[in-house]
């Protein structure tokens, strides 16, 4: 008797999970499952805020949700998404934003007809694989409770609410991992393509290459040129955005011009933006401002610098230098007010996390502490500012 249609359907669906290893699969469901719970709790604080706060009460239900999710930077990809990269002012200031994440959100449109939907749910399966990759590769090296545990400070992380809204942070991070878990595997040809497409989806990307020449070398030595060469691929995805940048506004660098000028993004040493910190803190009176901005980065800062020192002898160099050479990179902006949504893609903070969660003390601590950072984060973001 010939197999039915809808039995064909479901025996290849069904295909790349029964490839699965038991272990893989609990990793897949935990991650499913937290992005799941994530976002119904910041959907019902959102509402909340909509409700309660900003004062919406005989606003339909999606515009409510479209005020308090949809800000700051989330139209622009939206809009590049819908237009694509345009000359006329102001659109032409959007070239700022790399192209990976709106191309996605373009793709998913031809299933789901509407642009706002369509980047949800780009943020929503990115982050389900990105929670899936950072189980396995915690695991390469640790039990499957210190995966566990990495997981809960990765979705419930301060500004973890970034995974949930229009943002790159899902995407990228997905990516970033999804390349170093390729290299851990020497899957040098994935680990290259995945960290091409990362640096295709933010200039932080570039950490990458640093970070894999060294992951390579750690584990190929002096055969890495022979073996490891596809990392080469990596900062394609870079050069393809600066090809964008001339065919569109006809300079390669376009964009900096643009992040000076239009944004107030100039280039810096990583010290000068602590020690402009510094003295805006002990010059300001006290003020939403300045504690939400100057505060915060001094604070995000101190608190990466403290987890990546107190894991050198033991993390791994590779994510130390990840993890460095991305934090930089956010240190050598002028007028930076993204820190604390930026150290989200500095995953080996979660791995340095879960090791110290194994004291019960430290894990009963964290979670609930960071859970209602990342509520009392989202409220400002939905109400005054977009970090």
């Amino acid at each position: 008797m010939p197999q039915p249609r809808w039995s064909k359907t479901l025996t290849r669906w069904l295909t790349p999970w029964r490839r699965l290893s038991e272990e893989e699969q609990r990793f897949l469901f935990r991650s499913l499952g937290l992005a799941v719970g994530v976002r119904a709790g910041i959907l019902l604080v959102a509402y909340c805020t909509g409700i309660f706060i900003i004062g919406h009460e005989n606003t339909p239900i999606k515009d409510i949700f479209l005020e308090v999710l949809n800000r700051w930077d989330a139209p622009w990809y939206l809009q590049i998404a819908e237009y694509g990269y345009r000359t006329e002012e102001p659109a032409r200031n959007f070239i700022v934003f790399f192209p990976l994440y709106p191309l996605a959100i373009r793709l998913v449109h031809f299933a789901i007809p509407d642009y706002f939907l369509s980047a949800v749910f780009v943020s929503f399966i990115a982050s389900v694989v990105a929670g899936y990759f950072l189980q396995a590769l915690i695991r390469l090296d640790r039990d499957e409770a210190e995966a566990d545990r990495g997981l809960w400070y990765f979705f419930l992380f301060p500004t973890a609410h970034f995974l949930v809204i229009p943002y790159t942070e899902g995407l990228f991070l997905a990516l970033v991992l999804g390349s170093f878990l390729a290299a851990r595997r020497r899957r040098w040809t994935w680990a290259g393509a995945l960290g091409m497409l990362a640096c295709a989806t933010r200039i932080q990307g570039l950490a990458l290459v640093p970070a894999l020449a060294v992951e390579a070398i750690w584990q190929e030595r002096w055969r890495t040129p022979l073996r490891a060469f596809w990392l080469l691929l990596t900062p394609i995805g870079f050069v393809a955005y600066l090809l964008i940048n001339w065919h569109v506004l006809g300079d390669p660098l376009e964009f900096m011009t643009i992040q000076r000028e239009f944004w107030q993004h100039d280039t810096i040493l990583p010290w000068e933006y602590l020690i402009d910190d510094v003295e805006h803190i002990l010059q300001e009176p006290s003020s939403p401002g300045r504690t939400l901005i100057f505060d915060g980065h001094l604070v995000s800062f101190a608190f990466a610098a403290v987890l990546l020192g107190l894991s050198v002898r033991w993390l791994r160099p590779s994510y130390q230098v990840y993890a460095w050479a991305g934090m930089i990179m956010m240190l050598s902006v002028t007028f930076q007010i993204s820190m604390p949504r930026y150290l989200l893609a500095v995953f080996p903070l979660f791995i340095v996390l879960a090791r110290f969660g194994r004291w019960p003390a430290i894990h009963q601590a964290v979670l609930p502490a960071s859970a209602l950072f990342m509520g009392c984060l989202y409220i400002v973001y939905a109400t005054r500012f977009g970090f």
